[in-house]
């Protein structure tokens, strides 16, 4: 009999992460969405069930090392395994056009302990479960906006943003990606980092091209890669699952 496939998803509760784990589970996984208010995401999860799909709700406060400890406890009574754990869960607090000059110190820590330190202790809690897992998939959620080649390319698209914090924490994130790609090498466990491009959600505006479901492909597709997939790289929705510059 095939084990049942599991999943958790951080920042589940709406937008992107919510259409993650949507499609995780169309794929038949076992989905535990990470949410830091569970009755705000209530709403989202009973009609996910009501589609007939397996999804659980799990609190889970990125910026909390202790709600990380408890939820990876828990996760670890309800599930053999993990088989994919995707890093959705951030904020970005400084905007659009923020000077890094201007940046005050305490509008740096914030973003860095949910967009960097959360997924990292996350990440370390739940190797154990990884390694219980056949063929484990790793995604952290980065950015186009954090590829330090686009950064300081005048002909990016994204060259005229300053968001400093936000910016500086996804790149953290994906030297984070290509660290733990290297110490899994060997076992079977893949991790990448997967950009949604400027999606429709809270933080891309209605003003975005993507869709919340184009946005989301490319983080799934790296957490069901095969055997012969990636690890250790680099891809955007804005390329259509293509290689996105580090």
């Amino acid at each position: 009999m095939t084990q049942q496939k599991t999943a958790l998803v951080t920042g589940a509760n709406r937008g992107l992460g919510l259409e993650i784990a949507r499609q995780l589970a169309q794929q038949d996984y076992e989905v535990f969405l990470g949410m830091r208010d569970l009755a705000r995401g209530a709403a989202a999860l009973s009609a996910l069930k009501a589609q007939g799909l397996k999804v659980h709700a799990l609190q889970l406060d990125m910026a909390d090392s202790d709600s990380i400890k408890r939820a990876e406890a828990e996760l670890a009574t309800r599930v053999p395994a993990l088989d994919a754990l995707v890093n959705n869960a951030g904020v970005m607090l400084d905007g659009w056009s923020l000077p890094p000059s201007e940046l005050p110190t305490q509008l740096l820590r914030d973003p860095f302990d949910t967009n960097f330190i959360g997924p990292f202790e996350l990440l370390r809690e739940a190797t154990p479960l990884l390694r219980k897992s056949q063929a484990a998939r790793v995604v952290n959620i980065a950015t186009d906006m954090s590829s330090l080649a686009n950064i300081n390319n005048p002909q990016s698209l994204v060259y005229g943003v300053l968001s400093p914090a936000y910016q500086s924490s996804k790149v953290a994130l994906n030297a984070m990606t290509v660290l733990f790609a290297k110490e899994f090498m060997d076992e079977g466990i893949k991790v990448n980092s997967a950009s949604p491009g400027w999606c429709r959600t809270d933080m891309g505006t209605d003003q975005a091209p993507l869709s919340v479901e184009e946005g989301a492909d490319t983080a799934v597709w790296l957490a069901t890669l095969p055997a012969d997939g990636p690890t250790g790289q680099f891809f955007s929705s804005t390329r259509k699952r293509g290689a996105m510059e580090w």
